[in-house]
């Protein structure tokens, strides 16, 4: 009796592996032409080719490209680049936040998701929702020397629209200050010259952090 429990509940794990196994195939990009999307340079491929297997990565690498490749649009055939309008900036603004509010959805703990999302939301210029991501993504990856310079720019964001639109927008939070303080520190131990390139023109900046 018990030999055929074992076999049983050997089956059953034997099973259950291969359902598995078919859910993540039927998912992958690299596998299923249904689960692709666009690329903002044409075709549907991301340069990272692991995030073909993954469709959480693959979604927010596509969105991460719509805003790193906001302003050109390319020639397919002569490779130019060229200037795009601003209706075109929107609708790869758009892109960008359902590309990569669609791979939070997969993998919401995911701190450069939410990161990339704060900048999206930034350059939408909904300063709420920005700042809701920002801390997201502080709160999964608190000492994360590869997003400290983007949050870094993002609170500077916040702060100066802060300036600007006093009404709207309220003023930087005691704990939005901290964070922004303990990213300055880590990027001050570890990549000082990122740092420094962020902060030679921007006073501002350099008083939120004081002496790292």
């Amino acid at each position: 009796m018990g030999y055929f429990l074992c076999r049983l509940f050997t089956v059953a794990v034997l099973i259950g592996a291969v359902a598995n196994f078919g859910a993540v195939f039927g998912s992958s990009p690299a596998f299923n032409s249904n689960e692709r999307r666009e690329s903002v340079v044409g075709g549907w491929r991301v340069p990272n080719a692991a995030a073909h297997y993954d469709k959480a990565e693959y979604l927010l690498e596509l969105g991460y490209t719509y805003l790193n490749e906001l302003n050109l649009i390319y020639d397919p055939v002569g490779g130019n680049a060229t200037v795009i309008s601003m209706e075109e900036m929107e609708a790869r603004t758009l892109k960008a936040l359902n590309l990569i509010g669609g791979s939070l959805r997969l993998d919401p703990a995911n701190a450069s998701g939410w990161a990339y999302l704060a900048l999206a939301q930034g350059r939408s210029n909904d300063i709420d929702a920005m700042r809701a991501s920002l801390e997201r993504s502080w709160h999964l990856a608190p000492n994360n020397v590869q997003l400290a310079p983007l949050r870094l720019q993002l609170v500077m964001q916040i702060y100066q629209t802060g300036l600007h639109e006093p009404d709207r927008v309220a003023a930087l939070s005691d704990q939005e200050i901290a964070s922004a303080r303990r990213d300055g520190i880590v990027l001050n131990a570890q990549s000082p010259d990122d740092l420094e390139s962020l902060m030679p023109y921007d006073d501002a900046l350099r008083t939120l952090l004081g002496d790292l």
